[in-house]
């Protein structure tokens, strides 16, 4: 099936109202007995073509005879084959008087296939050259002639000095000479060409490439979609408005596997047109040699700015490499310049596509090569050696490395070259050192590839502390796909093998912290742990964490584990390298959180966040798991919801969920009910089959409370129950931890509300034991609120009012929220009205500030029940309707007509944080598409 995207006659001469003009002015001057020349000229795909088929029609219209050739490097060699071809396109005239005869005359056979004269011998020339003249005068006998060459670059050199002598007459003459050219090096073609273009009776047309708004009007007539301003961005700068690549772009997509169904650069030049291929190839070919081999060097290079770099590419350094970059400039293929690169990107595209792989890779071998003698970066090099074939050779290796060494940790880009370094493939010496490098890069990108290079790294590694660094990076691989049992073991082994060495504190520590992550992973961990001790008895175990990990999960009171959160971050520094002290600052920062210090809290693992990053340690995104709980807390729901989102994106980006999936998603859940958007949470945890998932790990606790809350919001009461006394029941399981204090209450009313009135009260009580000991205040409070719900009047009012006086002033905003809007409703329902009013009064703010949007009207409704206005005489609060900043920018760039792609390169953020700001962008204003964008902004601005 041939699909035709890019209708020619509504597209093909969009922009060219000049050009027009032009020739329906040479037209009117014909039927007045004047002729003249029409020069079009311009690189290829200008759209010469296009004005050439125009004057063919109109002249047709208006009964001239036209005749028509096009110039091809096939027929270069056959003397006067262009002449040839003008006059035998004259059978395709309408039959009329002799025409025929005329055209089968001896005389025109013996001018077009006779001996050339010699070139010395001008009269003979000057005599054949005014026959054939007189041949095309016959012809056109009363009627007026146009003559029409395409190409006319290409035609053969006897035709072109006809057409040179030919444009110095016409104007005497009724002829029209039309000739299409591309601009070509030195030579005499381009000197007989330059006779015409230059004739006082030539008419210049330089078609100029599309405009912007012209692309815009083409995909919106071909390709259409929601966003074809992006569409037309992204062709313009592919193609700089060149019609003929557009066209093969556009056309290449309709005959694709669908429409183009994004925007962006990278659908547009990814893969070139088959057709456009076929071009450029034939284009190559009727270049001087090696203008073939030249423009696939240079389309492997990208950019060169020396040019025996591009000779020792191709593997010549002749002359005729100069002709051939000469002819290549000339034809506007290359661009001229200190930087020799293409014209267009899609060209080049386009002659990369069509190099084979094998002399692709060749050709990269030997730019490699040609580049490390110029000092070129790393980077440069190691790009081009990615796509060498293997060689066995060791400076590959060693400038692969170095090119890992350079670039960031972390960086995809790291483990591309560390992966074909290990393919070339490294001497045997260095084989343990590639591996380990490797798995360590992959661990921020798949760490499940990470684990199997990691434990190869192990089997070849014989230097001690080299063993425990790879040890220690292998357990976090394994941890990271919560394979916990087998990290348990790697730590022990390596622990007991290794004894004294200085690793040995770092491995001490890990297997600590992972053997708490499963009821497994724990009998294992004890397990082992007693083995150790049975060989190292009246030795003290090394490690630098333990006692704040001891704390955190041995239910420690709260200011002695604040004062050890502290004391960890206050320490020297973190680690250069993976290793649990990272984990140990992310538990401090958590920690903090736990002990009621949440604006501490949040600078601590904004900290330990940025330092991460800026040395390349991979943290699998707790760190913006703990960052978005920690907003949460703040009464910062959007923002909370935010970092949930990215850092569940991030964490399945390597097709392989790591451990903070479960917790992303839990965070994302829980922001999500208090924005009471209860739909997306439940699509969210759907989609991931998280609905119904049953695991024993500590990593699944948070998205066991989350999911429970999740469905009691839903009225799913049983289901959210069971949820959550699973989640108590594996935590206490797994051993008390201070981090959970609170962490359940939510249980408590939900068991009231469901009857089990006895269990509630149990379990509150437990609930409420726990926090008085700890003894952090929002933890506190959050147990008696929840407790107030299920108890008598008189105790409730009690628990409440100790509730509200513990987060009086408390930055924990949304906690601060909830409670005094449940301290209200049980102060309204015993015939307080005034101080409940009072209290309602502050959660309507608060909740408002906060983003709460069902807490807000819960609160807004039993305010307005007691008779009051929502908003008090107070300082003005934010109304939850208005935009938070992030949702505004996103919001203002989708009406300026950004698609979401592009507003998430512009702030640096992903695509489903755009999303997500735009639907809540939309909930607010109470829109449903972009287009009710500008309206509704312009109609929330204030006055």
């Amino acid at each position: 099936m041939v699909t035709n995207l890019f209708d020619r006659s509504r597209t093909e001469l969009l922009e060219r109202q000049a050009e027009i003009s032009e020739i329906e002015r040479k037209l009117d001057d014909l039927r007045g007995g004047f002729g003249g020349v029409i020069a079009v000229e311009g690189a290829p795909g200008t759209g010469k073509s296009s004005l050439l088929r125009l004057l063919h029609c109109k002249a047709v219209d208006s009964k001239f005879l036209v005749l028509h050739a096009r110039g091809n490097e096939f027929e270069a060699s056959f003397p006067l084959g262009t002449v040839a071809q003008l006059i035998e396109s004259a059978v395709e005239d309408p039959p009329g008087g002799d025409l025929s005869a005329r055209l089968h005359s001896s005389r025109i056979a013996h001018l077009l296939h006779g001996e050339l004269p010699d070139e010395a011998h001008a009269a003979e020339w000057h005599l054949l050259l005014y026959e054939l003249h007189r041949v095309f005068l016959d012809l056109a006998g009363d009627r007026r002639l146009v003559l029409v060459v395409d190409d006319a670059q290409l035609a053969d050199l006897p035709s072109l000095r006809f057409l040179s002598y030919l444009a110095a007459r016409v104007g005497r003459s009724p002829i029209v000479l039309t000739v299409a050219v591309e601009p070509r090096g030195p030579g005499p073609a381009a000197d007989l060409l330059g006779a015409v273009v230059t004739s006082f009776e030539s008419t210049v047309l330089r078609p100029a490439p599309l405009s912007l708004r012209a692309l815009e009007q083409i995909v919106a007539e071909t390709v259409g979609g929601p966003d074809p301003t992006a569409i037309a961005e992204s062709l313009f700068e592919a193609t700089d408005g060149n019609p003929m690549l557009v066209r093969a772009l556009l056309d290449g997509a309709a005959s694709g596997p669908g429409r183009p169904a994004r925007t962006g650069l990278d659908w547009l030049t990814k893969r070139a047109p088959r057709g456009l291929i076929r071009w450029i190839i034939r284009k190559l070919r009727s270049l001087p040699e090696p203008s073939l081999e030249l423009a696939q060097a240079v389309a492997v290079l990208g950019r060169a700015t020396e040019p025996w770099v591009v000779e020792r590419t191709i593997g010549r350094a002749d002359a005729g490499v100069g002709k051939a970059l000469a002819a290549l400039i000339d034809a506007e293929i290359l661009v001229d310049g200190p930087v020799l690169r293409f014209a267009h990107p899609l060209v080049r595209t386009a002659v990369q596509d069509s190099t084979p792989l094998i002399t692709r890779g060749q050709l990269h071998a030997r730019a490699a090569r040609a580049l490390a003698t110029t000092g070129a970066s790393p980077k440069q090099i190691a790009g081009h050696l990615l796509e060498a074939p293997a060689q066995f050779d060791q400076r590959t290796v060693r400038s692969l490395l170095d090119a890992a060494a350079a670039a960031a940790r972390g960086e995809p880009d790291t483990v591309s070259y560390l992966r074909r370094a290990l393919r070339e493939p490294p001497a045997d010496r260095n084989l343990p050192m590639v591996l380990s490098r490797l798995g360590t890069a992959e661990l921020s990108v798949d760490h499940e590839a990470a684990a199997g290079h990691l434990r190869e790294a192990l089997e070849h590694t014989s230097d001690p502390d080299a063993r425990g660094a790879v040890a220690r990076d292998l357990a976090w691989a394994l941890a990271a796909g919560s394979r916990f049992e087998e990290a348990v073991t790697v730590l022990a082994d390596t622990i007991v093998e290794l004894r004294t060495s200085d690793a040995v504190a770092d491995l001490y520590d890990a297997l600590f912290w992972i053997g708490r992550l499963s009821p497994g992973a724990r009998d294992l961990h004890r397990q082992r742990m007693a083995q150790i001790r049975e060989r190292t008895a009246g030795t003290r175990l090394p490690g630098n964490v333990h006692g704040l990990l001891e704390q955190l999960w041995n239910g420690t009171d709260a200011t002695r584990m604040a004062d050890s959160a502290d004391h960890v971050l206050r320490q020297a520094g973190l680690p250069t390298e993976n290793g649990v002290g990272w984990g140990a600052a992310l538990t401090a920062s958590w920690s903090l959180a736990v002990c009621d210090r949440l604006p501490e809290a949040r600078r601590a693992v904004r900290t330990v966040t940025d330092k991460a990053r800026r040395r390349g340690v991979h943290l699998f995104h707790l760190d913006h798991c703990l960052q978005a709980y920690v907003e949460l807390q703040l009464g910062q729901v959007s923002a909370a919801a935010e970092l949930a989102a990215t850092a569940l994106e991030a964490s399945e980006s390597a097709g392989r969920p790591t451990i903070a999936q479960p917790i992303a998603a839990a965070a994302l859940v829980e922001a999500l009910i208090e924005l009471g958007d209860l739909e997306r949470a439940t699509t969210e945890l759907a989609d991931r089959e998280l609905l119904d998932v049953e695991s024993d790990t500590s990593v699944h606790l948070p998205l066991l409370r989350a999911r429970g809350r999740l469905r009691l919001a839903l009225g799913q009461t049983d289901a959210g129950v069971a949820d959550l006394l699973r989640g108590r029941g594996l935590d206490a399981e797994l051993g008390p931890a201070a981090g959970s204090v609170g962490m359940w209450a939510p249980i408590i009313p939900a068991l009231h509300r469901s009857g089990r009135v006895r269990d509630a009260h149990e379990l509150g009580e437990e609930e409420l034991a726990h926090a008085h000991a700890f003894g952090a205040a929002r933890p506190l409070a959050v147990v008696m609120r929840t407790l107030a719900q299920a108890a008598a009047p008189d105790r409730a009012l009690r628990l409440l009012e100790e509730a509200v006086d513990l987060l009086d002033g408390s930055p924990a905003l949304l906690d601060r929220a909830r409670t005094l809007y449940v301290h209200g409703r049980v102060l309204s329902r015993a015939g307080k009205t005034s101080t409940a009013r009072e209290q309602l009064r502050l959660a309507v703010e608060l909740a408002g500030d906060c983003g709460a949007y069902p807490l807000h009207s819960r609160a807004r409704e039993e305010l307005l029940s007691l008779g009051a206005p929502a908003r008090g005489s107070g300082r003005r609060k934010r109304s939850p309707s208005t935009l938070t900043p992030s949702e505004e920018r996103v919001a203002a760039l989708a009406a300026e007509g950004l698609s979401n792609r592009d507003i998430a390169q512009t702030l640096f953020v992903t695509v489903k944080t755009v999303e997500w700001h735009l639907t809540q962008a939309y909930r607010k204003l109470g829109i449903v598409s972009r287009e009710d964008l500008s309206r509704a902004l312009g109609a929330s601005a204030p006055d």
